[in-house]
C-alpha cells in the first residue's frame, strides 16, 4: 500500500501518520523551493527504526499551481493503484488539489486530528484510528537532529528521595542557599581536593571578595547524604562528598530545580520520555558534532513534545523567547513550553509572566514548586494546554 503525503514544515505532519498507517510505500508531495534533500534524508533514517522495508520517494510540485499539484498527485495514483492520500500537512493548495485527485481516484483519504491522537477517513464519520505514540527520537530523527550528550548526568534513582528532600530545603532558603554555593565555587575554584573538603569557614577569594557557607545548610546535605564527616568551627570547615556527583550539585546553584522537575516528571509516570540537561546537534548531516541549546529538561506528552526551562530566580523576557524559538524548532506548533521558576511572576501576575502568556508559555512559580504535589500541577498544566488555540494568539 502506498501513502501520499503533503510534505509540511512541522515535524510530527510528516511522521504520525505514517509511523501509524504503516505503508509499504510513502511518497511526500512537497514543494519545490525545498532543495536539501536532507530533509527527506532524515524522514528515512526516522521510518527505517520502525519499518525496515519502507520505500520513501519525493514529487516536487508549484504549490501555487493547483494543475500542477492535481496533475502529479493523480500520476501518484494511476502509477500505484493502491493509494491512500493523508492531508493533514502541506499547504491549503495542496489539500485542495490533493483532495480533488483523491476523489477523482477513487481512493481513502485520512486526516489527523494531532491533538487528540486520533485518525479519521474523511468520507466516513465512523472510522478512526489511534495514532502511534512518538518518542523524543522519532522527532530528533525527523528533524535531522540528534542528541550529543548531557550537560548534566541523570541522577541514580536510589537518591531520588534525598535530592528532593534537598531540594524543598533550598527552595524555602534561596538566600543562603546563594551563600553557600558561591562559597564551595570559590574554594574549587583555587583548590582540589578530589571528594575532600577543607577551607576557612570565611574564605577570601584571589579577587578580594570573602566568601561564606550558611552552617544550617551543610548540616542539611549532610543529613541528607551527600556529604559526610562534617566538622565547622568557628575558622575552618570541612568534609567529604559521598559520591563524585554530590560534588557537582553542591556546586551548581541551578541544578537543583532541574532535577526537581526531572524526578517529579520522571515519578509521576505519566510521560512517555523525560530527559534532563539535553544537549541537540541540529545538523546530525555535517560529520561536525556540534552542540547547540540545552534544554534543561524534555518530556513527550501524547507524541508531543514539551520543553521546560528551569530558573531557580525570576524569570526575563529574554527567558521566554528563547524557550520559544527553542519549542518551534524541534517541536513546530505541535509542541509546548515551560517555564519553572522560583519567581513570583505568575502569582503577581507581572508583565513578564503576561508576555509568557501571549507566546503560549506555561509557567509554574515558586508557590507550585514549593507545593508537595508539583508533579501533578505540571501534567495538569501541560495537559490542559489546547495547542489548537494558541494558533491563533496574535504573537
Amino acid at each position: 500500500m502506498t501513502l501520499i503525503e503533503f510534505f509540511d514544515k512541522d515535524t510530527i505532519k510528516n511522521i504520525l501518520s505514517v509511523l501509524t498507517i504503516k505503508p509499504d510505500r510513502i511518497v511526500y508531495i512537497y514543494d519545490s523551493a525545498v532543495t536539501d534533500d536532507k530533509y527527506f534524508a532524515a524522514l528515512k533514517k526516522c521510518f527505517k527504526k520502525h519499518l525496515p522495508g519502507i520505500k520513501l520517494e519525493k514529487i516536487p510540485v508549484d504549490i501555487n499551481n493547483v494543475r500542477d499539484i492535481y496533475g502529479k498527485t493523480s500520476g501518484v495514483i494511476k502509477k500505484y493503484g493502491d493509494c491512500v492520500m493523508e492531508l493533514t500537512g502541506g499547504s491549503e493548495l495542496m489539500m485542495i488539489a490533493g483532495h480533488r485527485a483523491g476523489l477523482d481516484g477513487h481512493i481513502r483519504m485520512y486526516y489527523t486530528d494531532i491533538a487528540a491522537g486520533k485518525i479519521m477517513d474523511i468520507d466516513d464519520p465512523d472510522f478512526t484510528m489511534d495514532t502511534v505514540r512518538l518518542t523524543l527520537d522519532d522527532f530528533m530523527d525527523a528533524k535531522g537532529a540528534q542528541f550529543v550528550g548531557e550537560s548534566h548526568r541523570e541522577p541514580d534513582e536510589k537518591n531520588y528521595d534525598s535530592i528532593l528532600n534537598m531540594c524543598h530545603y533550598i527552595f524555602k532558603d534561596l538566600r543562603n542557599w546563594s551563600y553557600t554555593c558561591g562559597y564551595l565555587q570559590a574554594v574549587n575554584s583555587v583548590m582540589e581536593y578530589g571528594l575532600n573538603f577543607s577551607a576557612n569557614m570565611t574564605f577570601i577569594h584571589k579577587d578580594g571578595r570573602k566568601y561564606r557557607p550558611n552552617p544550617g545548610m551543610l548540616e542539611a546535605f549532610e543529613k541528607n547524604g551527600f556529604i559526610k564527616n562534617l566538622s565547622m568551627s568557628n575558622n575552618r570547615v570541612s568534609f567529604t562528598y559521598l559520591y563524585p556527583e554530590a560534588k557537582t550539585y553542591m556546586t551548581t546553584y541551578g541544578l537543583w530545580l532541574e532535577m526537581f522537575v526531572f524526578i517529579s516528571a520522571k515519578r509521576l509516570g505519566k510521560f512517555s520520555d523525560v530527559k534532563l540537561g539535553a544537549m541537540i546537534d541540529w545538523d546530525a548531516y555535517d560529520d561536525i558534532r556540534a552542540a547547540g541549546n540545552e534544554i534543561d529538561v524534555i518530556i513527550m506528552e501524547n507524541s508531543i513534545p514539551v520543553f521546560i526551562s528551569c530558573k531557580l530566580r525570576g524569570i526575563s523576557t529574554p527567558d521566554i523567547n528563547e524557550l520559544y524559538i527553542q519549542k518551534k524548532r524541534l517541536g513546530g506548533w505541535f509542541s509546548k513550553g515551560v517555564i519553572v521558576t522560583s519567581g513570583d511572576d505568575k502569582i503577581k501576575n507581572t508583565g513578564t509572566f503576561k508576555k509568557a502568556e501571549e507566546f503560549g508559555i506555561i509557567v509554574l512559580d515558586r508557590k507550585d514548586i514549593k507545593s508537595r504535589d508539583f508533579g501533578e500541577r505540571l501534567y495538569r498544566a501541560i495537559t490542559e494546554q489546547d495547542i489548537v488555540a494558541l494558533k491563533w494568539r496574535r504573537v
